[in-house]
């Protein structure tokens, strides 16, 4: 077991992968802080987040305080040596900064300066990037402006959703993390300061950014349904319903109606006008119904016709 003194802050899955390499490394983690707990699904049932269960698990002292200030006392009193974030959900103010001689040290899943903020795995699909990645960087007291210590990318695939990046960076957290802890126990690391000129910003999705713009290009439309399946889900009105697009796929075929307009549906999905070409959704979900590929929609009654709009 290490002997430097750690405290992790983190909640969902990624800070659990976070989590998980700490100790499998044998670092001493002396305290873990998450989210408090939220009530999930139409029963509203209270499920713990992953990094909750793992402190569980190996029996490591938990804290979720309802504003982070609340444990600024009982951090100063476990007396880390080095604080270490990921995905925590809020802002860590300056008076929990200053505790550890090591300082404050966040894992983000974006290679900084490029998509500051809680959304970044979201955006950089939506906005087509080719590559992203997990950057270890000091905390100061504003969100995601500090020096890098680290930084390691790998590709986005052309067909990448949330999803399936998600699951990729947990495992590059993980691996990034178990490889790399021990540096961060040093005064004198040689860092990299962030280039203000290429910041761009993932703010938290909302329910506005979800829903599809036909009169964009395909490609767009595309990167968005991609971007947000499968959390929190694009979506599209149809005669007064919302409908989540789970799916689509890029076609060649250029659009001749108003984009919006379906222009087909057959087995392969429904084909729909946009600014450029047609787009095909191949899986959708009406309300309170179960998500549906168009193959299995087209073999029952249904709402969707052709030249019908979607807005």
């Amino acid at each position: 077991m290490s002997s430097h003194r750690v405290v992790f802050f983190g909640t969902p899955k990624i800070a659990a992968s976070c989590l998980q390499a700490l100790i499998d490394k044998k670092i001493n983690v002396i305290g873990v802080v998450c989210r408090g707990d939220k009530p999930q699904g139409r029963d509203y049932k209270i499920v713990y987040s992953e990094v909750k269960n793992l402190a569980i698990k190996y029996h490591l002292p938990l804290f979720q305080p309802h504003k982070i200030s609340e444990i600024t006392q009982t951090l100063k009193d476990l007396q880390p040596d080095l604080i270490i974030t990921c995905a925590y959900g809020g802002l860590v103010p300056e008076s929990i900064l200053t505790i550890p001689k090591y300082k404050c040290v966040n894992a983000h899943a974006s290679l900084l300066p490029r998509w500051r903020g809680g959304a970044p795995i979201h955006y950089a699909i939506m906005h087509d990037d080719s590559q992203t990645g997990i950057s270890l960087m000091y905390m100061d007291k504003t969100l995601d402006t500090g020096d890098i210590i680290y930084q390691q990318a790998i590709s986005i695939a052309q067909n990448e959703t949330y999803r399936s990046l998600y699951e990729r960076l947990c495992e590059l957290v993980y691996r990034v993390i178990y490889d790399r802890v021990d540096i961060l126990f040093s005064v004198n690391l040689t860092v990299q300061r962030q280039d203000e000129s290429k910041v761009t910003y993932a703010k938290n999705i909302r329910r506005l950014d979800e829903l599809i713009q036909w009169q964009n290009a395909d490609k767009v439309i595309d990167a968005k349904i991609r971007g947000l399946f499968d959390q929190p889900i694009a979506y599209a009105i149809y005669a007064s319903l919302n409908i989540k697009i789970l799916s689509a796929h890029l076609t060649n075929i250029p659009s001749t109606l108003m984009p919006g307009k379906i222009t087909k549906i057959s087995n392969e999905g429904i084909f729909v006008a946009t600014k450029t070409n047609d787009l095909c959704l191949t899986k959708i979900q009406l309300p309170s119904k179960q998500p549906i590929t168009i193959k299995e929609m087209i073999n029952g009654h249904h709402i969707f016709k052709i030249n019908g709009l979607f807005s």
